[in-house]
């Protein structure tokens, strides 16, 4: 009984090492797969690469204060994806150049290196000027000239560095693997630093790979993370980043800076849960960044849901993640204020276009009953019942104690979820900070067949949609 008992043990070992082994014959094939699809051709990065050394020629021919003009971002660090159609130029000034006189002089250059292009000014920390050249997006940013990534005058001082530092220390095998984790994050959208995103970084994304050394093993590793945690390129950097964080990555140029400080609990969480998913079934999905399926009829996705959106239109010369930032807080806002006056909302998020940004809300109900029952102070509480019952003087029933406290039923003075965001939106066009103070005096509130008449615009449609649906890309 005790041989048969171990030739079935066994047996079932085999038939588990033999399905371990095709798993990870599947992975590998996909992978493969995946990279050939993500990876530019050398042909698409002798284009890119042409027109980047060409505003590069301009930048050096503009007589000025400029040091040099240099490639930064993941074509210079040679990890960008296929069909990743921006490209960061620098131009660095003397870190003695006053403030002032540096952001004048970086947007003169950047002007004259895209003339007889498309431009415009785009505002980070300071401005800088954006075009489309050839097709491709490139912005053309100032910064000081620093020796040391510790010493920067300016945020964006570090891009060289990290630049500089990724060119040095990883290996050309692992810029495959790094492709593949940027397309993971991308098609699961925890992929950007940005206000909207709250995700990781592409220079995250290549110091996980030179933590790990390849994809997967990131993707087991990331696997078992659990929020707080610490991790580094060199143990010793963790003591100098003195941060507490979802996530903890310590910026090998500066030690002090945290370059997982933008990923928010719900991206990490994202991460981790989809790594954990991939890992139990390995699937082109996690790579895709489909483009949600518009119904042909979104009414029917609207029935007997209450849906509420405030739609703000985008100025070129607004600073859109500053403005994407304040929308989050307005979304957040929003969300309490409906709290507060008894609407539960289900779910919020903002989305945004070329032109748009929106703010999603679902509501449990988006209208309250005539008549409110309102809980005052209790008995004990002289001053505050004094104070309760000269606010509350019109009312239908009451007052009454119920168990310690005053308690009175009166009529609402405001019925629907849109009167209370309606009456928030012109408080905050009145008082907020711009540029969504201004942006909000023009704000559009959509509701029912608003929403629906709306869809007419597809970029909207396909939001609400995404909104609607509100399933993860992964699953």
């Amino acid at each position: 009984m005790h041989a048969s008992q171990n030739l079935g043990q066994k047996k079932a070992n085999e038939v588990q090492t033999k399905k371990a082994s095709q798993k990870s014959d599947f992975t590998a094939k996909l992978l493969e797969k995946i990279l050939k699809r993500i990876t530019p051709s050398e042909e698409e990065k002798k284009k890119e690469l042409a027109v980047v050394k060409g505003i590069i020629k301009r930048i050096s021919s503009i007589k000025g204060k400029h040091i040099k003009a240099m490639l930064c971002g993941s074509l210079a660090r040679d990890t960008h994806l296929r069909g990743e159609q921006d490209f960061d130029i620098f131009v660095l000034f003397d870190k003695e150049l006053p403030r002032d006189e540096f952001e004048q002089l970086g947007l003169k250059i950047g002007i004259e290196a895209l003339k007889g292009y498309e431009h415009w000014l785009e505002y980070s920390e300071h401005p800088y000027v954006k075009g489309i050249v050839d097709g491709y997006e490139v912005e053309i940013v100032p910064c000081y000239k620093v020796s040391k990534a510790c010493l920067l005058k300016s945020s964006v001082d570090r891009s060289p560095f990290h630049a500089r530092f990724i060119q040095k220390n990883i290996r050309p095998e692992q810029k495959k693997e790094v492709r593949l984790l940027k397309a993971f994050m991308k098609g699961i959208g925890c992929y950007g630093a940005d206000i909207a995103s709250e995700g990781f970084s592409g220079y995250l994304a290549e110091l996980l790979i030179l933590k790990y050394g390849t994809f997967l093993d990131c993707v087991n590793a990331a696997s078992q993370w659990t929020p707080g945690l610490k991790i580094a390129l060199n143990e010793g950097h963790l003591k100098k980043c003195k941060v507490t964080s979802t996530l903890v990555f310590p910026d090998p140029t500066d030690p002090k800076r945290n370059v997982a400080s933008a990923v928010s609990l719900e991206q990490f969480s994202r991460f981790v849960f989809a790594c954990k998913k991939f890992l139990e079934r390995p699937s082109e999905k996690f790579f895709l960044v489909a483009k949600q399926k518009i119904p042909t009829q979104i009414s029917l996705l609207l029935k007997e849901r209450h849906v509420i959106a405030v739609c703000l239109r985008f100025e070129r010369d607004e600073a859109k993640d500053t403005v994407l930032g304040q929308m989050k807080r307005l979304k957040n806002l929003i969300s309490q204020e409906l709290e507060k006056n008894e609407f539960k909302v289900f779910a919020s998020s903002i989305a945004n276009t070329d032109k748009d940004v929106y703010c999603f809300l679902e509501l449990e109900r988006n209208s309250l009953g005539k008549l409110a029952k309102v809980i005052g102070p209790p008995v004990f509480d002289e001053k505050n019942v004094k104070a309760f019952l000269k606010k509350h003087k019109r009312v239908v029933s009451g007052p009454r104690i119920e168990n310690d406290r005053i308690v009175v039923v009166e009529k609402r003075k405001k019925l629907y979820a849109r009167e209370f965001v309606n009456d928030l939106i012109l408080f905050l066009s009145k008082q907020g900070k711009e540029p969504i103070k201004s942006m909000l005096k023009k704000a559009v509130i959509l509701e029912n067949r608003g929403l629906v008449k709306r869809c007419k615009k597809p970029e909207f449609a396909h939001e609400l949609a995404r909104f609607l649906i509100g399933r993860e890309r992964f699953l």
